[in-house]
């Protein structure tokens, strides 16, 4: 086949061969590499563009109407040029100019095609509500070094715990008045099909999901006899399970008049409470794993109903967790993975470690030990990658683990960081890292 009619007769080495593979690896991380850095320069040029504008209302007058026509002109004209909405435009051009502007460490690694736009917009959102500017400029800081290891999906869950500490207005004050606009909607759609949204808190949103899925699944494994015929099994799709179970739970149960307590949590859900907002010490620290911050109520309420909690040892500075105890017995090892993984633990990926496998990176059949330093929670996709390709996992000191591709590229992967119980001095520095 000519190279003609073979539009992949340019690339180098023969199909299906590593040289290919690595090369095109190689080529496509510099072309996102130079999108980035293009995305910098347009974000450059808009944030102009907004000066413009700026500078046009100053010469007419300082009324605020003046203003905002000043603004729509300039995005009408760049708006027609790039076949834009205008008010599309316009709101590119207020985040340009924050980017710019109020997080110049992440546009300069944007800029440098050190990280993408889906995790520049990550650090400005998340950034943004920090009103004091120095305690923006570490977070900034901080933020960018992790956006240079993690996937934007990750980065999110890696910051939102630093850029809350950093903000000067509690999570308590914002979770009141937020819970104030709890509400359902209904929202039609085609073919006789409508979406049914909630506004909950978050603990208790999860909770539900967890349920649902969890009923779902025990549907979809169990086989039923049918009039004597041979055991089947359940032929719906999980979503399709899951749907159904929800329906039948509002429309069948009877409505508590516990107005969402969350006595009535449970299922599974991941709270991280630091010890001093468990005594009312601080109102700040509480994390539902995996999603943010929590008010310190809702957090001291699960800690009180709930049948058992551990406590974590963690690494003063590095935040690793070193160890967990708890106070009812339970599977230590599977506790300690848990809470130090989150989730799977392959580059990027966030399925949950409570629904992944916790797997040994060395085989136990080759002689692998079973131990925290060679163990880690891999979903059944990279379950299967790791024992089924050329890819391998190796534990490294402090919960690390490192990922070597078939091209012999090698992957770190760090335990999130996560707030966790202060005050475990009582022998905390004389246990080992993993």
């Amino acid at each position: 086949m000519s190279n003609e009619t073979n539009p992949f007769g340019h690339l180098p080495g023969p199909r299906g061969s590593d040289a290919r593979m690595r090369w095109l690896v190689e080529d496509t991380v510099s072309i996102d590499a130079e999108i980035a850095r293009l995305q910098g320069r347009r974000a450059v040029n808009f944030a102009a563009v907004l000066d413009v504008a700026e500078c046009r209302a100053e010469g007419l007058s300082a009324r605020g109407r003046d203003h905002e026509l000043a603004v729509r002109e300039v995005s009408a004209e760049l708006g027609a040029a790039l076949r834009i909405s205008d008010r599309v435009i316009q709101g590119q051009l207020s985040d340009a100019f924050t980017l710019v502007h109020t997080f110049p460490r992440t546009h300069a690694a944007l800029s440098a095609g050190r990280i993408s736009l889906a995790h520049a917009r990550v650090i400005v959102d998340e950034g943004s509500p920090i009103e004091d500017a120095e305690r923006k400029a570490e977070f900034e800081a901080g933020a960018v070094v992790v956006a240079e290891e993690e996937s934007a999906s990750r980065l999110r869950h890696r910051i939102t715990m630093d850029a809350e500490a950093a903000r000067t207005d509690t999570i308590d004050e914002r979770h009141r008045a937020a819970r104030a606009e709890r509400c359902v909607d209904v929202r039609d759609d085609r073919d006789g099909m409508s979406e049914l949204h909630a506004y909950l808190p978050t603990v208790l949103a999860h909770g539900i999901a967890d349920r649902l899925n969890q009923c779902a699944r025990s549907i979809k494994n169990h086989r039923e006899a049918d009039s004597g015929d041979e055991p089947r099994p359940d032929d719906r799709t999980l979503a399709q399970i899951t749907a159904d179970v929800f329906a039948d739970l509002l429309l069948a149960a009877e409505p508590t008049t516990a107005g969402g307590s969350l006595k009535n949590v449970r299922e599974h859900v991941q709270v991280n409470i630091p010890a001093d907002v468990l005594t009312g010490a601080s109102t700040t620290g509480a994390e539902l794993v995996g999603h943010g911050p929590i008010d310190s109520d809702t957090a001291r309420t699960l800690a009180a109903v709930a049948p058992g909690w551990d406590r974590l040892f963690t690494h003063p500075v590095t935040r690793t967790v070193l160890s967990v105890d708890r106070y009812q017995p339970s599977q230590g090892q599977r506790r300690i993975l848990r809470v130090r993984d989150e989730h799977c633990r392959f580059p990027g990926c966030r399925y949950p470690a409570y629904r992944s496998d916790a797997d040994h990176t060395i085989d136990a059949a080759l002689g692998g030990p079973t131990a925290i330093s060679n163990l880690g929670h891999f979903c059944r996709r990279h379950h299967t990658l790791k024992h089924h390709t050329r890819w391998r996992a190796d534990n490294l000191p402090g919960g690390i683990i490192e990922w070597t591709s078939p091209l012999g590229v090698h992957y770190t992967d760090r335990p999130p960081r996560t707030v966790v119980f202060a005050g475990a001095d009582d022998g905390a520095e004389d246990i080992p890292p993993f």
